[in-house]
């Protein structure tokens, strides 16, 4: 079991990450993480050097400035090397620089420094990427809630400005109880509000078509299917004139839609007179 102290060790840390601890010094580290508790109070620790190295090995190699190439040179320049005194004055000084290896404390500060800034980096990321996605959400609400409102504005246009111009088609179900449709004609601008209720929800494959019948002849207007609640509210192109057009109706057919009904239509209103 390791003697050293928890602060010790947790200066060993990035010499072990590194590689670089001597045998007694791996030794007294390795035997710490053989402590469950020790382990778990330096995990954290090897964790951060282990990312700071990993980010290290990965980054692309950059220049440095002139600027800073320039201040290390001085920095060398203006530092003064310790003496050593091999005999005294009287028989002369014989003097040899003394290299001072670089402090434990000092390289795993830095490692220490660069592991917390990739953790903040990591995290900015994230942040960030959380922060454009809640952006893409809400830009992509405010859009559909923009264009709901634009639907709606025409809707109210189409209604209101139709005038005596204003056609309404009631189309009722064959049954007494069932789905029900009103078409606001408006016939100058040439464009009809449709809402419909009760209809039921169709199959994937399936879809309701709404006709005019024109000079006895059903021409296609829509195809729609109902919201969950049974309800359609739509605009769609209609003649800007009401001349041989007799009826609308409703079938439900292939969701590609028909050339002509398939089936009896279960929603029938007559056009009156205008």
């Amino acid at each position: 079991m390791s003697q050293l102290s928890i602060d010790a060790l947790r200066e060993l840390a990035p010499g072990y990450v590194m590689g670089t601890l001597t045998t007694d010094e791996l030794r007294d580290f390795t035997s710490a993480l053989a402590d469950p508790k020790l382990a778990e109070e330096l995990q954290p620790e090897i964790e951060a050097h282990q990312a700071a190295a990993e980010f290290l090995a990965t980054s692309t190699t950059a220049t440095p400035p002139a600027a800073l190439r320039q201040r290390v040179i001085a920095r060398i320049a203006s530092e003064k090397q310790s003496i050593v005194h091999l005999t005294d004055d009287s028989t002369g000084i014989v003097a040899l620089p003394v290299r001072r290896a670089p402090s434990r404390w000092v390289t795993g500060g830095l490692i220490t420094a660069l592991a917390a800034s990739v953790v903040f980096a990591v995290n900015l990321r994230r942040e960030v990427g959380e922060l454009r996605a809640s952006l893409n959400s809400t830009q992509t609400a405010l859009t559909t809630t923009e264009q709901q409102l634009q639907a709606r504005e025409r809707t109210v246009r189409i209604l209101t400005e139709g005038g005596n111009d204003m056609v309404l088609v009631r189309l009722g179900a064959n049954e007494n109880t069932g789905p029900s449709m009103q078409v606001f004609w408006n016939v100058k601008a040439g464009t009809a509000v449709v809402r419909a209720d009760g209809l039921r929800a169709v199959a994937a494959d399936r879809t309701y078509q709404l006709w005019m019948i024109r000079d006895s002849k059903p021409v296609s207007v829509a195809l729609f299917r109902p919201g969950a609640d049974g309800t359609q509210l739509t605009e769609v192109s209609v003649p800007t004139s009401v001349q041989g057009v007799a009826a609308f109706a409703v079938t439900e057919e292939p969701a590609a839609g028909s050339a002509q009904p398939t089936m009896t239509p279960f929603l029938v209103g007559t056009v009156g007179p205008n």
